[in-house]
């Protein structure tokens, strides 16, 4: 092989790398993507560090998932003033987080006044190494799209902080979060967590799709259309919090 081949190579190579690092940069499921109504171990794969220029660790991720009651909703696009239910027959307490010290040493549940799991949250220990990714382990359960609609699939938009340092919401808010906190959220819904950003482009998508063949799309659909939800603001200020025996510990008082 030429010089001028192997130099090729080698610049290709560099770029591809490049690419698949960048690609991993956001916080995201492994397995962003399930038919409705099966379940799996999944995990929210951390694939940045704090600082681009530092190996700065992540010392804990907070997630939250639309609890659907007060959530927004899109349907083809355009704001739904329905329930939920309207597209998923049950959709609530889906998550449920498996304890792994891989990362993290403490970690627990975020619930609502129901007892249904909303999110999770994870910190302490050694924390995420800034040159490799880090895996939270979850069991996850795609509910059920409602056989009388016409969506085709319900995306989840969810909402995650990777903490770098345990700071006021104030250090990070406005867009002032790098080396402090890495917001994987909405960038419009007028929280202390919204991502700077000018594309909405922070939370994690979790899409269900429907089994066609076994809940197939009702005449009237003709093509269907697809269905999309987003926490509201009071609920990223309720759950975003990480409240240890009572006490809220991020973002400090």
């Amino acid at each position: 092989m030429s010089k001028i081949k192997l130099l090729n190579c080698i610049i290709t190579g560099v770029l591809v790398i490049g690419l698949v690092q960048n690609a991993h940069a956001h916080t995201r499921l492994n397995v962003p993507t399930m038919t409705e109504g099966t379940r799996i171990i999944n995990e929210m794969i951390i694939g940045d560090n704090c600082a681009v220029e530092s190996s700065q660790r992540i010392i804990g991720t907070s997630v939250v998932f639309p609890d659907g009651l007060d959530s927004t909703i899109l349907a083809n696009g355009q704001p739904h003033e329905g329930p939920l239910t309207d597209f998923l027959t049950n959709y609530g307490n889906n998550i449920q987080l498996i304890f792994s010290r891989a990362a993290f040493e403490f970690m627990d549940e975020k619930t609502d006044s129901s007892g249904n799991v909303t999110g999770f949250w994870a910190g302490g220990g050694p924390g995420s190494p800034g040159h490799l990714t880090v895996a939270t382990p979850f069991r996850l359960t795609a509910a059920s799209i409602e056989p009388t609609s016409c969506a085709t699939s319900v995306k989840i938009q969810i909402s995650i902080a990777d903490i770098c340092q345990i700071t006021s919401a104030e250090q990070f808010a406005g867009g002032a979060a790098d080396g402090v906190a890495k917001l994987w959220t909405h960038n419009n819904l007028g929280t202390q967590y919204d991502r700077d950003s000018e594309a909405d482009d922070g939370p994690a998508p979790f899409t269900i799709t429907r089994d066609l063949t076994n809940n197939p799309l009702p005449d009237s659909c003709e093509d269907g259309f697809v269905v999309e939800v987003m926490p509201s603001a009071a609920q990223i200020n309720r759950d975003m919090p990480i409240t240890i025996e009572g006490k809220q510990v991020w973002p400090s008082n």
